[in-house]
């Protein structure tokens, strides 16, 4: 369940009914709100699109923790499975977005340390280098180390899991940078 509402491409459905656009031909190809935002040329549309992207994966954490418990395992199973559905979606041929938003809007459920942490991260990034895709990727592996000190043990491979899950998804990001693009 959790994946497949994950699933639900918000920025392929929403630049598709707006403009007839194909995000995954465009831009980056990423379908996320940063692309859309990118694509569209819209602050409106890229906001929309990050916002249900976060919305899915609360949702996916409510849905479930309402059928299977309030118990954390069940909350970071729905957390991880929407991400993944989120990044890749049967319905584009697994071809999806990076996960931030969605990992955000479940995780702010039942770990708001690592929302927290992230943005106090990326910020930080961001006053030294002002690019968007280092602060995700800096404030990514942060999260990695600084959680482990905030949230209980038993949730070091949910964290580690999406930490992990996150960076594949931006690979081809890291890949340009090393290359010094």
């Amino acid at each position: 369940m959790a994946y497949a509402v994950g699933s639900i491409p918000f920025a392929y459905l929403l630049l598709r009914l707006s403009s007839g656009k194909d995000i995954r031909t465009l831009g980056t190809g990423n379908v996320g709100a940063m692309n859309t935002f990118d694509v569209s040329g819209s602050k409106v549309l890229g906001i929309l699109v990050g916002t249900l992207d976060a919305a899915k994966g609360a949702a996916a954490v409510l849905v479930s923790t309402h059928f299977f418990g309030d118990d954390l395992p069940v909350k970071m199973l729905a957390a991880f499975f929407a991400t993944l559905g989120h990044c890749y979606p049967v319905w584009l041929g697994f071809k999806g977005g990076r996960g931030l938003a969605t990992v955000a809007g479940a995780t702010l459920l039942f770990m708001k340390s690592l929302v927290i942490t992230w943005v106090i991260v990326w910020v930080l990034a961001w006053a030294y280098s002002k690019k968007i895709h280092f602060c995700n990727i800096s404030a990514t592996i942060g999260v990695a180390f600084i959680a482990p000190i905030l949230e209980p043990v038993d949730a070091l491979f949910f964290i580690i899991s999406l930490v992990a899950l996150i960076l594949l998804r931006h690979r081809d990001v890291m890949k340009d940078a090393f290359k010094g693009g």
